[in-house]
Order: structure tokens, then C-alpha cells, then sequence
């Protein structure tokens, strides 16, 4: 049996015809299960972990990237099988997973593909995509496997980086060389692509560009005060942490055009 976790932005009216559209799909398919919907009273991880509990083994969360990293800690723990059918924008991850949107998903959770991803894990807890920090950057430093890395104060953010799926502003190129399957984290620090000429006037860049990349298992992050580190893009913490490649995996159900 599934178990089918709505984020709680599909409570606008606006998806109502679209999710009506799924839970078609998915009777037409034989794939049904107990449906719910988050809201600002339930916490995500308290909803799966009780039907877990009750013997469940496939969670579906119904909505965008954050819905997925903020499931993948508890589905993890348990062991359990994590799948998503994304709607709207910011569906990075379903993308490079192979994974049309709406009811189309619906097709892929019924052929249940599934693959093992690694996991990071920091501060007892587990991420998929990365941590990251952007503030102070200059006051940081990085240790790994004997030396010591101080970013210059011109960079942007400093990410350890396990799947680059949702992250923003890397390149294919960049993307295809981190590997979210091969046992290693992938230190990142980049900074602001300069826009030099006449169009520094005009043109307003969001880009960075990467500056270094460091592959390894562990990472100890210290700073001269307690900076903020952002945890798969939902979560806050502080440093110093240590970032390790944990040797928990995830199952995770992805469709067959997988980049």
C-alpha cells in the first residue's frame, strides 16, 4: 500500500482539477493508497513516520522539490521507498529523475524503477542535495583529510554538495560530474560570474561561477561565530558542523530517462 503526501500549497483551488486528474490516474493504474494532505498543523515528518508505523513501505509526497528533501530524512531512517509526482515550478529534481508532471508521474510510480541514492548526513540528521552556507564566508574554514581551506571573501556560498539535482546555477556540464551514487561529497565554493564592460550597466547576473572542487567523505566546517548553514534548502542549523558521506542509501522510484 502507498501512502500519498500533499504538499499543503495544493490547497489553492487552482490544482484542484489537476489532482483530481491523479487520483484517476492512479485508480486507473492500481496503484491507490491512503491520501492526505499536509497543512501548517502537521509536520511532515510526524505524518510518515505514523504510517510507517503502520507497515507502509512507499511514500509519495505530491508536490515540488522542497516536498521531496523535506520527506527524505524520515523515509530514510525507516528504510522505506520514496517516490514523488511533481506540480508547479521548482521540480528540478523530478526532471533529472526522468519524471513528467501530474498524472503522467502516475506511469512511473506504477512501474517502480527503483534506484539507490546516497545520502549526506550532518548534525544527526540525513539530506540528499546539499548544505550551504552564504553569509560571513570569509570567517569559515573547511577542514579535509589533514588540510585547511579558507574561502577569500569574494565568494558567493560554499556547498557540500551529494545530488546536484535542485541546485541552482550550476551547468550541465558541472552537474554530470557529480555523482550522487558514487560514495563521495563534493565540496563546492563559488562565486558572482563579474560582468566586465558596457554591460555591467545593463546586465544584472545571477550567475556564479565555480572556483574549486574538492571530493572527499567528511567535512568540518568552522567559523570564528555561530554562522547559518541552509540544510537541503528547508532546514537551518549552525556551525561548526561536520558533513559526512553516510552509509545510509535511500531508495528512491525514478523514471527511465534518468540523466
Amino acid at each position: 500500500m502507498y501512502y500519498y503526501l500533499y504538499d499543503s500549497f495544493l490547497n489553492d483551488k487552482k490544482y484542484e482539477k489537476v489532482l483530481d486528474r491523479i487520483k484517476t490516474q492512479l485508480l486507473d493504474l492500481d496503484i491507490q493508497g491512503k491520501h492526505e494532505r499536509m497543512s501548517l498543523l502537521k509536520n511532515i515528518d510526524s505524518s510518515i513516520d505514523s504510517e510507517i508505523n503502520k507497515g507502509i513501505k512507499t511514500i509519495i509526497v505530491v508536490g515540488n522539490d522542497k516536498t521531496f528533501l523535506k520527506a527524505v530524512d524520515v523515509v530514510a531512517r525507516a528504510g522505506a521507498t520514496l517516490g514523488i509526482i511533481p506540480i508547479g515550478p521548482d521540480n528540478l529534481i523530478a526532471g533529472n529523475m526522468g519524471i513528467p508532471e501530474a498524472e503522467m508521474a502516475c506511469e512511473v510510480i506504477a512501474a517502480r524503477r527503483i534506484v539507490k541514492f546516497d545520502l549526506g548526513s550532518v548534525n544527526n540528521m540525513y539530506f540528499f542535495s546539499n548544505i550551504k552556507i552564504t553569509k560571513s564566508i570569509d570567517r569559515i574554514s573547511i577542514s579535509h583529510q589533514g588540510y585547511k581551506v579558507i574561502p577569500k571573501a569574494v565568494c558567493s556560498e560554499v556547498a557540500v554538495i551529494n545530488c546536484p539535482y535542485s541546485v541552482k546555477g550550476l551547468k550541465t556540464k558541472f552537474i554530470n560530474k557529480v555523482n550522487p551514487m558514487d560514495g563521495q561529497l563534493d565540496l563546492v565554493i563559488r562565486s558572482k560570474l563579474e560582468v566586465k564592460g558596457l554591460k555591467k550597466y545593463f546586465v544584472k547576473s545571477n550567475e556564479q561561477k565555480v572556483d574549486s572542487i574538492i571530493q572527499g567523505k567528511m567535512f568540518e566546517i568552522k567559523s570564528f561565530e555561530y554562522l547559518p548553514l541552509m540544510v537541503d534548502d528547508y532546514k537551518v542549523i549552525k556551525t561548526p558542523v561536520t558533513v559526512k558521506m553516510s552509509e545510509k542509501k535511500i531508495n528512491v522510484i525514478i523514471g527511465k530517462t534518468r540523466i
